[in-house]
């Protein structure tokens, strides 16, 4: 449950920062190529955290796998 939990903040986390940027660039008293810039500098960051968190999930995945079959190979065989 707490996977899922976590899982959800997370993508709860993201749509509240896409709502907000796009709030911001509507709302934002500045030029066409300052905005571009803003969305394309925004963009790049929310880019690099995603791919760092699929990054630390795949590796708890891999570990998990790695947890289930050693659980497996110590349980005696009947």
């Amino acid at each position: 449950m707490s996977d899922n939990t976590g899982s959800k903040m997370f993508f709860s986390f993201l749509t509240g920062a896409a709502i907000g940027a796009g709030l911001a660039v509507i709302f934002a008293p500045q030029s066409g190529k300052e905005t571009r810039q803003q969305i394309k500098d925004f963009s790049e960051k929310l880019s690099s955290e995603v791919k760092d968190n699929v990054e630390k999930i795949g590796e708890k995945a891999m570990d998990l796998i790695e947890g289930t079959k050693d659980t497996f190979k110590k349980k005696p065989k009947i």
